[in-house]
């Protein structure tokens, strides 16, 4: 597949842990760059703690994007300029805001490029820092009468899975989704990942057979089931993982997005497919053996035994059959064939070169 266009997350994906990009991501990216994929950042951050995350590609930005707050905003190019927003009114979230003051979470709030809060919690703050957000703070966010892009809210995941629960069937128009497992996330009902990536290809033109989209967690499963191959980082939540055309075998501390580049893009690494390895299958070979064995022994077939009693000329003894192997060996590489043809690409090597013989 020539793919045209490559979806990036951010945190957890793109990004390794310590919030930096390694040299050998940025390298695959402006290789593809360079070579007409269009790259694309996919994230549910604001943009005002992505330009800075931008800046570093390094690439002919003329006809790249930015897709921020999980589908709520598109940008063109860089420096970023707004192409499309999808917003919601601050007053259908009513019911949202009142189970988080009752659960005791922090209530984040975005629009125009902003943080909208009415304190800084130590929760809030570590946030700010993190993703040098920009913040105005008001009064109280149940008299707020604005347009807002996304609504977050930050704090214990146990509470915040049980505001989720709460608010089922109670906030139509909207959608509820984990971005990580300290944050419980609120958008326009049109405002996901995936509807955002199926658009920005139609508008340019591009099949959405022709892209590739890569994620760790929940709000990504949109753009994962959207994409001509999604793809889950080795370190993605397993839901993610499920519903995946491919998941690497790095993780975003591993180069994981350079990975994908370089495998699908470039076809580096990629063994052929549908290739016969000659080997000598010895555990399938006995198992056969083993069970033509019985079975002879069973019904008596003494041709078929290994090991066989005979009786001639008045004496009695036992003999070696040389017929029973043939039927083993020959069965053992037949199952041995479609067990090869029918594996996802190179899957045994990759669980015995990670984590040994897979359970």
């Amino acid at each position: 597949m020539d793919y045209k266009m490559l979806f990036l997350d951010l945190d957890n994906t793109l990004l390794s842990s310590d919030m930096s990009i390694s040299e050998e991501n940025l390298r695959a990216i402006r290789e593809a760059s360079e070579n007409g994929v269009k790259i694309t950042i996919c994230t549910g951050r604001g943009i005002f703690s992505v330009r800075h995350i931008a800046a570093q590609f390094g690439i002919d930005w003329d006809n790249c994007y930015i897709i921020c707050l999980n589908g709520g905003a598109v940008y063109k190019g860089y420096p970023p300029e707004l192409m499309e927003e999808k917003l919601f009114e601050s007053k259908t979230a009513l019911p949202i805001y009142e189970a988080a003051k009752k659960y005791g979470v922090d209530i984040q709030l975005y629009h125009n490029d902003r943080l909208i809060i009415e304190k800084i919690t130590e929760r809030i703050q570590n946030y700010i820092d993190k993703l040098n957000a920009e913040y105005i703070i008001i009064p109280d966010v149940f008299t707020y009468d604005g347009q807002i892009s996304k609504i977050l809210l930050n704090g214990p995941n146990d509470r915040l899975v049980k505001i989720q629960k709460e608010l089922d069937g109670r906030i139509g128009g909207l959608n509820c989704f984990f971005s990580s497992e300290n944050y419980l996330e609120f958008t326009a009902e049109e405002a996901t990942k995936g509807k955002a990536m199926k658009a920005l290809a139609d508008r340019l033109g591009i099949d959405i057979a022709q892209t590739i989209a890569m994620g760790d967690s929940f709000n990504d499963m949109s753009m994962i089931e959207t994409a001509g191959l999604g793809v889950a980082v080795r370190n993605a939540v397993q839901p993610l993982k499920d519903a995946s055309d491919y998941i690497t075998k790095n993780t975003n501390d591993q180069n994981a997005v350079a990975e994908v580049i370089d495998r699908y893009i470039f076809g580096r690494g990629k063994p052929a497919e549908a290739v016969y390895k000659f080997r000598i299958p010895v555990r399938i070979f006995i198992i056969i053996l083993i069970i033509e064995q019985l079975l002879a022994f069973a019904f008596n077939f003494n041709q078929l035994k290994i090991v066989r009693y005979i009786y001639e000329y008045g004496a009695e003894g036992y003999s070696f059959g040389l017929l029973a192997l043939p039927i083993p060996i020959v069965l053992c590489f037949v199952v041995d064939y479609f067990n090869q043809r029918t594996k996802r690409e190179d899957e045994e090597e990759f669980w015995e070169s990670k984590y040994g013989k897979r359970p």
